[in-house]
């Protein structure tokens, strides 16, 4: 930390240059002044901003429940809601309403008439009246939405367990490999035995990094992980780290944190390395902490053979 001295000479001339600076410049304007009106809402930090919905869905079931709080709660009121941009397919009521004493309500995103097959961004924000500029949450939240089916792409997908020198840390455990019909997304069922579905994109059948789009921790990860894109793997709808051992097999130690490092040096996903029988792997170098408080490195690997080529 830097230490300044200062004299109080000094620190009168710099307040009074301060106020003069303020008071007579011509050029100068006010902050945006705090907006103490209206009933202070808000939208509390959504835990989810990203849907798919499979074609066969009733429009009922195509919808997003949008939470909206208030700070001032006396009166029954609604609060006008503005969907900023024309989004095709998206709808949503004029207004959210609040009974007397109720802090919490909600409205409904009816996304049923979005396009097949295409990623819909849309924002949605609150009436600026009704808002408080520094208040908590948020005046405007932001989602996407894709009305699309998953195909399966493989169904013979292999995860193995190695430590760095190579030895088997647990029996192979198996899964399966889906496409977003039309889009560059695909998931993985029972992520390395963890139970978890992971999703990323790839745009290329060439060498490129696994990034994840759900169930993965990049805040928490030790400082110098994070400079290697270092991500837990963790449970979204549990809101916490797993702890499992791959295939419930017994008389072995579970698993507590696992740790991947999405570096380009530790972490290669072929989804076809070879074009004849469309064979792809992928690679990941991870830190793995164990339930018994012990640690090693692994070389955790997938391999599986597509049924068709996604890039074609």
């Amino acid at each position: 930390m830097k230490l300044y001295n200062i004299t109080l000479g000094m620190l009168a001339t710099f307040i009074g240059l301060a106020a003069s600076g303020c008071s007579d410049s011509d050029d100068w304007t006010p902050g945006p002044q705090d907006n103490e009106t209206g009933v202070s809402a808000y939208f509390p930090v959504p835990e989810k901003t990203s849907y798919i919905f499979d074609s066969e869905l009733s429009a009922e079931n195509m919808t997003i429940n949008v939470s909206v709080s208030r700070k001032n709660t006396a009166d029954a009121v609604s609060v006008p809601i503005i969907l900023q941009t024309e989004t095709e397919g998206i709808s949503i009521p004029q207004s959210v309403n609040f009974g007397a004493g109720e802090s919490t309500s909600s409205f409904l995103v009816n996304c049923a008439g979005i396009p097949d097959g295409k990623n819909v961004g849309f924002t949605i924000s609150l009436d600026p009246s009704q808002t408080n500029t520094y208040g908590e949450g948020l005046y405007a939240v932001s989602f996407s939405v894709i009305k699309a089916d998953w195909i399966e792409a493989s169904d013979n997908v292999r995860y193995i367990y190695s430590d760095a020198s190579g030895n088997q840390l647990y029996p192979d455990t198996y899964g399966k490999l889906y496409q977003l019909q039309g889009t560059d997304t695909f998931r993985l069922t029972d992520y390395f035995g963890s139970g978890l579905e992971m999703q990323f994109e790839c745009t290329t059948p060439e060498t490129t990094i696994m990034k994840p789009l759900i169930n993965a921790d990049f805040e928490n990860v030790y400082e110098e992980d994070k400079e290697s894109l270092g991500w837990y793997l963790y449970n979204e709808a549990e809101q916490d780290w797993p702890s499992w051992v791959p295939g419930n097999v017994e008389g072995y130690t579970a698993i507590s944190y696992l740790t991947f490092f999405a570096v380009s040096n530790y972490n290669t996903c072929n989804l076809i390395y070879n074009p004849d029988t469309l064979y792809g792997y992928m690679w990941f170098s991870t830190g793995i902490d164990f339930a018994d408080e012990s640690f090693t490195w692994g070389s955790f690997q997938i391999d599986f053979n597509l049924k068709y080529n996604p890039f074609e």
